[in-house]
């Protein structure tokens, strides 16, 4: 919902918007994983650079 609001008010404004989505945990079968997003650093940093880099190619 949160995305498809701020894409809708972007695009109403007439700017450049871009979103990284990521799923830090899998509900879809009957025990919950959450991944280790809080011990995973590298990824972390990884997907921050990347969106950094994203950002600045804009």
């Amino acid at each position: 919902m949160e995305a498809a609001a701020l894409m809708a008010v972007a695009q109403f404004r007439g700017v450049v918007l871009g979103q990284v989505l990521y799923g830090g945990d899998d509900l879809s079968g009957s025990d919950w994983d959450k991944r280790a997003w809080k011990s995973r650093s590298d990824v972390c940093q990884s997907l921050f650079g990347l969106c950094g880099d994203a950002c600045l190619a804009l």
